[in-house]
């Protein structure tokens, strides 16, 4: 009898089963360790500076939140419920997008402070995506591919260990609050480096928080009497949009901002300034309500506008909203302007059918009627400038430097300073030589700044970084122009003493004792003005002024001396751009 040959038994349907579920939440336990390692970028790094400072009072609560984190990622994708998973893994995946979105945006991680100025300006959402849609379009593929990773199948537990998996389903609640009280604690900071599966989205929950309790502000009257009436001479108050100082060029026939160095000789130029914000909600509340110095968050909180002082000292007034295109309000306010604000102002003009190239050829018009209409009149205008996307701030028709963004499609350093030199070119230049030519500027003194500077740098934020802010994004232009030969030669003076050193705070006093106030009562809150020389160091601030979460302002310094041009400014062509058809 022939023997049959031995073969290995038949794989049974269990042992099958068996095999591949095992694989595939190994290949699931894997993909989270890729998750967590690529989108935390400086763990080590931190482990590392505690370590050596011996800060163990530090480290100790640190790497226990960054425990009990990992521990609750993997209980939720592991999680035996399909809806446990789905809820858990779409609060994780978008949470771990912003984190690394912001991150690749700015080349730093987000803190409450960057969250809160994000979210005081949502109305500029889509503009922003414009300028970052890259970072946009991976942060959505990592959203998306995070978010299959949690509701990939997960094993197939026994039932015992179902059991012990059901209240874990809360577990990620711990860190979201762990998280949330250390900041809380430490007014504002210590999100360092904590998990990012979970920091943005414990940060937007305390903001919430505070916003929802926060008692509003009450604002207070203007704090004295004019020493004497108004007189004849209107005021215009030019606030622009992201204009850096070092790009208008005053240079006679420069290709740049050839009609600014025309009216050199009508302008009295402080020289470069500091910004009173990087970021044009806080810089804009900062000059509008005009905030001091000496005590800046009581100044910025309960502060009288300055359409306020206006009124009371005889002027009519009037506000014109050059931005006013992406806000979606019905109430067309923004910058913290409140209805209260408003129903202060004679005349409030929000352009918000107008698009952003044509924005400030509308201003430009309204400020020649108003100034037409006679008396006295306090004109605050927020220009459209040079509003990222820059493309958009300009006329196709317009583009003189090249290669742009657009036509380059791409977004390099080069074609950023282009596309930025052309909206500064239509919003600056010609903005203010049709100004000279359009209005009545015989009675008038006039203020021109802008809101914010640049960084022009395509791997970083353009402004609004909170913490390690470049310089750049501070660096504004401040000019002044007067037909009063008494007044324009007390500002001349007081250029000459604050070379150096001017600064948006230096601005408010000035206008009010424009407006007729008592340098004496001004001196009460205010320890500088144009007209003198400072002892204050030039500095700008980043974050909240308002002391939502700490007393402390972040301030970062700024040296006005220092020459900030990107050497790629040169680099750009004046010459029409050439284009060559490929043949198909």
């Amino acid at each position: 009898m022939q023997k049959s040959p031995i073969t290995a038994p038949a794989m049974g349907k269990n042992e099958r089963d068996g095999i591949w579920p095992r694989i595939f939440t190994v290949a699931k336990i894997l993909f989270l360790a890729a998750l967590l390692v690529l989108t935390n970028f400086s763990f080590l790094s931190r482990v590392q500076l505690l370590t050596e400072r011996h800060q163990w009072g530090t480290l100790i609560p640190f790497l226990a939140i960054w425990l009990v984190s990992v521990v609750a990622v993997c209980a939720i994708a592991l999680h035996p419920k399909l809806t446990v998973r789905a809820i858990w893994g779409v609060v994780v995946a978008a949470s771990t997008a912003i984190a690394w979105g912001y991150h690749n945006a700015s080349q730093s991680q987000i803190n409450v402070f960057d969250m809160l100025a994000l979210w005081n300006a949502r109305q500029d959402t889509v503009r922003t995506a414009g300028m970052y849609h890259n970072s946009v379009i991976m942060s959505l593929i990592l959203f998306a591919a995070g978010f299959l990773v949690f509701v990939a199948p997960a094993p197939r537990w026994r039932e015992r260990a179902r059991k012990w998996l059901r209240p874990v389903a809360a577990l990620p609640a711990i860190p979201v609050l762990l998280i949330a009280g250390v900041v809380w604690i430490k007014n504002g900071s210590g999100s360092q480096s904590l998990p990012s599966q979970f920091a943005p989205v414990s940060l937007a929950s305390l903001m919430g928080m505070k916003i929802a309790t926060e008692k509003p502000a009450v604002r207070g009257s203007v704090a004295f009497q004019p020493h004497r009436p108004a007189n004849a001479t209107s005021i215009l108050y030019l606030v622009d949009e992201s204009i850096r100082a070092d790009y208008i060029d005053f240079t006679p026939g420069n290709p740049y901002t050839p009609h600014m160095a025309e009216l050199a000789g009508k302008f009295i130029n402080f020289g470069p300034a500091a910004s009173g914000g990087n970021c044009s909600n806080y810089s804009n509340a900062i000059l509008r309500y005009g905030a001091s110095r000496k005590d800046l968050i009581t100044s910025a909180t309960t502060n009288a506008t300055l359409f306020q002082y206006a009124k009371k000292a005889g002027f009519r007034t009037v506000f014109i909203d050059g931005q006013a295109g992406a806000i979606s309000d019905g109430s067309l306010l923004q910058n913290f302007m409140t209805m209260g604000d408003k129903s202060g102002i004679d005349n409030f003009y929000a352009l918000h059918d107008v698009e952003s190239d044509k924005a400030d050829i509308e201003a430009g018009k309204i400020i020649a009627t108003e100034l037409k209409a006679g008396g006295p009149v306090f004109l605050y205008v927020n220009k459209n400038g040079s509003h990222f996307p820059y493309d958009r701030a300009y006329p196709a028709s317009e583009t003189k430097f090249h290669p742009s963004i657009a036509e380059a499609k791409a977004d390099t350093v080069l074609t950023r300073i282009a596309s930025y030199r052309n909206s500064i070119a239509w919003s600056v230049d010609k903005f203010m030589h049709n100004l000279f030519i359009d209005a009545d500027l015989s009675n008038t003194t006039l203020f021109y700044t802008s809101d914010h500077g640049q960084a022009l740098d395509p791997a970083k934020l353009t402004h609004c970084q909170v913490e390690g802010a470049d310089p750049r994004q501070g660096l504004v232009p401040l000019l002044a122009y007067s037909s009063d030969p008494i007044v324009a030669a007390r500002l001349r003076t007081g250029a000459e003493r604050l070379r150096g050193l001017s600064s948006h705070f230096q601005i408010a006093p000035t206008l009010y004792e424009l407006m007729g106030y008592s340098k004496t009562d001004i001196a009460t809150l205010y320890d500088e003005s144009l007209f003198e020389r400072t002892a204050r160091a030039p500095a700008f601030t980043s974050g909240d002024v308002f002391g939502m979460f700490s007393s402390e302002i972040h301030w970062t310094p700024i040296d006005l001396g220092v020459t900030y041009l990107e050497p790629a400014g040169a680099a750009v062509s004046a010459r029409p751009m050439q284009y060559t058809q490929e043949k198909g």
